[in-house]
């Protein structure tokens, strides 16, 4: 894809197959190298961290992620086995961030809305609302608690503004 001028143009269009929003990112990646500095959006980071987690769970586990509603289910079975290993510190770290950003992916693909900078670090903002994907994340993956990115995930889609 070539660089367009307008905001709405540099959208990334989140329900393209994985392969090219991988392409889409790596030509982006290329032109932010060649002094593109105006691409390094927090969209264009949280979708290479959302690619960095679909590439962890293909090689860690297996499993086939992509931008389709069907995955949150496949979000939770990695989050599952994550939470009951041993994970250390700077492990967790990446997976945290990276798996906060899938989910975010998810819900940009299929609910809507938009990735935001705020005071509490990047969030989702769906129908006026700011959903915080990576603290659910965080939570989900080490607290061992028994949260539910399904439900989850159905709750944010019956947000109203």
């Amino acid at each position: 894809m070539k660089r367009l001028e307008t905001e709405s143009s540099r959208r990334i269009n989140y329900n393209s197959d994985i392969l090219a929003l991988e392409k889409y990112y790596r030509e982006q990646y290329e032109l932010i190298k060649k002094g593109s500095d105006d691409l390094a959006t927090l969209e264009l980071v949280m979708l290479g961290n959302a690619l960095d987690f679909i590439s962890f769970a293909k090689k860690s586990f297996g499993i086939t992620l992509g931008s389709e509603e069907k995955y949150i289910s496949s979000y939770d079975e990695i989050a599952d086995a994550l939470s009951r290993g041993i994970i250390t510190e700077n492990i967790y770290d990446n997976i945290a961030k990276t798996a906060g950003a899938y989910l975010g992916f998810l819900i940009i693909a299929n609910i809507g809305g938009k990735w935001v900078d705020t005071e509490s670090g990047p969030a989702v903002l769906v129908r006026g609302r700011e959903v915080y994907v990576a603290d659910f994340s965080e939570k989900r993956l080490m607290s061992g608690s028994r949260l539910n990115a399904v439900e989850y995930y159905n709750a944010i889609k019956v947000l109203k503004n």
